[in-house]
Parts: structure tokens; sequence; C-alpha cells
């Protein structure tokens, strides 16, 4: 504005909702003729999902840099979980590996409680086995609203819920012969 050029600026902002959203502000000063500025005229575009899509790309390129220069697979999940939950802070995400057809075993976990994720590890997969022990079960993604309520927790709440655990979405990791290699969960 001072140089009395057009401006371009992107930010993030938290919404009232608690949603995290990017924005490109557009515009330009207009000046009276001493050369003051009278008003500003622009446009806000809401460009999440596009700067959604950059974090993700470059998030995936990361990844496969790393598994190509053969980094060790608990580093690269571990990074793997910090860059989702870089994309929404108030996300917790891990991953379990199926260690031998029936019991979870940590992966990568970036922010969920050490207390929680010891008490889950070797976990039996299993119909009512949470969303991970279900999915994993099941062969598909098992969505929990609450916790709390939800029959497939009545084993795990007491261990999710004093971590402020409420919700869990998990989908197994498929091998490309179908095999069930693990879960991801949020």
């Amino acid at each position: 504005i001072a140089r009395n050029e057009p401006f371009e600026v992107e930010y993030r902002f938290r919404h009232d909702s608690g949603e995290t959203r990017w924005l490109v502000s557009k515009g330009r000063a207009h000046r009276d003729a001493s050369g003051k500025v009278v008003r500003l005229s622009g446009i806000n575009l809401d460009i999440t999902e596009r700067k959604l899509e950059e974090q993700l790309r470059l998030t995936q390129n990361k990844l496969l840099e790393r598994v190509a220069s053969g980094t060790a697979l608990a580093e690269t999940l571990g990074e793997l979980t910090r860059s989702i939950e870089a994309l929404e802070p108030d996300m917790l995400t891990s991953i379990l590996l199926l260690e031998d057809g029936i019991h979870l075993r940590h992966g990568a976990a970036a922010s969920l409680p050490d207390a929680y994720i010891r008490a889950i590890d070797g976990a039996s997969i299993g119909e009512g086995a949470g969303s991970c022990g279900t999915a994993a079960w099941r062969r598909e993604p098992v969505i929990v609203e609450d916790i709390e309520t939800d029959p497939l927790w009545a084993d795990y709440r007491d261990l999710a819920l004093p971590h402020g655990l409420r919700t869990c979405w998990s989908t197994p990791i498929l091998h490309s012969n179908g095999t069930v290699l693990g879960t991801f969960a949020v």
C-alpha cells in the first residue's frame, strides 16, 4: 500500500466455529489528490482447499523421499502422523500395525498420551475392540461419534475418556493382496 501497488497476502485464521481456514486478500489502495489513502478495495478468497492440497503434496513428497532413502519405518510413520496433525491441530492420529494377524502394536502416534499408547499396545482385533480393532477385523472403516456410549468401546472407554478422547475414525491399512497391515485412526 505504501508503494501504491496492489497487494496480495495469504493468512490463516481460526473461525468462531473452531475451524481453521486459509484466505488470500487481494486489493489496492485508492488515494485522494494529496496521496492520502481514502479507501481500500479488494476481495478475500477462501483458499483452504488449495492450501490443504499443497500441504498434502509436500507431505507425500517428504514421505516418499524417506521411504526411498531407507528411513526406518517408525520414523517415517511418526513423520506421517505429525504431518497430518499439522493440517488440523485439534486432531490426533495414530497408526497401529497388525503384528501376527491378531494383535495391534504401536506404530506411531504424534500426540496421543503415552499412558494410552502403552495401554492399547498389543490389543487384539475383533468385533467390539474399539475403532481400530474393529476396523482391522471388519476390513472396513469404522466411525464412532461417541466413545462414551458406543458399544465398540465398552472394553476401552475407561482408557480413552480420561485422556479426553471422545470420538474416533479408523480405517484399515490394506496390502495390495487384501491382507490387513494395520490401522490408521483420527
